[in-house]
């Protein structure tokens, strides 16, 4: 049995080195092998390995992952800042703004958005519509939204949209030390 297997094995190596077995048998009726034609041997027909792989089951973990980074098919946003316009200047002197915001398609289950001033993050968003803000300052801000799944991670972030805040400044006096 033992001699069996070390032919098999024999055979199995071989097929990885040479493209042809030849087969010798003795006087005896003992088998021999070698990857060299000689007088007396015949070729041996190896058939090639077959390899099948299953990834159906990979690709039924992944549909039921709620890791978006293996889904198939990513959701892509649209989110922008509708108005005011990009450049628009508004004057409120309580820093008061209204921002209109356009999300498209719906955010899916897990994905959210937030509303960023100047590259930080003021507000999480539920969807399009309206936003107040209260006492922002003088001056031009930046605004943008970001996408981002239920992990934190960033999917998408929108066009960044240039507003100026115009407010009354009231000088203060100078203070001069009396004598």
């Amino acid at each position: 049995m033992a001699k069996l297997f070390v032919l098999i094995l024999s055979l199995a190596c071989a097929s990885l080195y040479a493209e042809e077995i030849y087969k010798e048998v003795d006087s005896d009726g003992v088998p021999s092998f070698s990857d060299r034609a000689v007088l007396g041997t015949e070729p041996v027909k190896i058939q090639k390995t077959s390899t099948f792989t299953d990834d159906s089951l990979q690709r039924q973990k992944d549909m039921q992952s709620p890791d978006t980074e293996t889904k198939t098919k990513q959701v892509r946003y649209s989110a922008r800042v509708t108005d005011p316009e990009n450049g628009a200047s508004t004057r409120d002197n309580s820093g008061a703004l209204t921002l209109t915001i356009d999300i498209t398609p719906d955010l899916s289950s897990g994905d959210k958005a937030e509303l960023l001033m100047d590259g930080q993050k003021i507000r999480d968003l539920q969807a399009s519509g309206t936003v107040a803000l209260s006492n922002v300052d003088r001056g031009t801000h930046s605004f943008s939204i970001r996408v981002v799944n239920d992990h934190g991670k960033v999917i998408d972030t929108g066009p960044s949209t240039s507003i100026s805040i115009l407010r009354h400044a009231v000088p203060r006096p100078a203070h001069h030390g009396g004598a």
